[in-house]
């Protein structure tokens, strides 16, 4: 298949509302995928939807703004899954009460299989942690509080 053709299937795609294209010829293999979003029902196929769903619909939503109150947000800097300690086996980086320090790790967001540290801005107490070991969070979501030392 020549590019100007792939180029043509894709505009047909378009065109016809086709959200997945899969083409076997002489041992090559073609697969053309657009995103279904939640947001124009009729367009995923049956069984599809709820995939999308879950997909496009984060667990909690980031748009909502963190209830104002004392100390220092946390707030992921990437899209990816939260992770409180560096592996497994290990303990939290930090938990409700844990004394910390300005730069200090607090969490471990992976996104696109790399792991990204998440520092402290400011030294105090974590007060309060929003999310949960492995759940997907959003860019700017809060992630923890921190508060001043008493």
């Amino acid at each position: 298949m020549q590019i100007q053709d792939m180029i043509e299937l894709m505009k047909q795609m378009k065109r016809n509302g086709i959200s997945l294209v899969e083409l076997e010829s002489e041992g090559s293999r073609l697969r053309l995928e657009k995103p279904v979003h939640a947001e124009t029902p009729g367009t995923a196929q049956a069984g599809e939807a709820e995939d999308t769903r879950r997909i496009t619909a984060p667990a909690e939503s980031p748009a909502v703004q963190p209830p104002v109150q004392d100390g220092q947000w946390i707030t992921a800097p990437v899209v990816g899954v939260y992770y409180a300690a560096p592996s497994p086996e290990d303990d939290p980086f930090v938990q409700v009460g844990s004394t910390v320090e300005a730069g200090m790790t607090v969490c471990i967001i992976e996104a696109m299989k790399l792991m990204n540290e998440v520092t402290s801005h400011a030294g105090g107490v974590v007060r309060e942690i929003l999310v949960h070991d492995g759940q997907r969070v959003e860019y700017g979501q809060p992630l923890m509080r921190i508060g001043e030392a008493q």
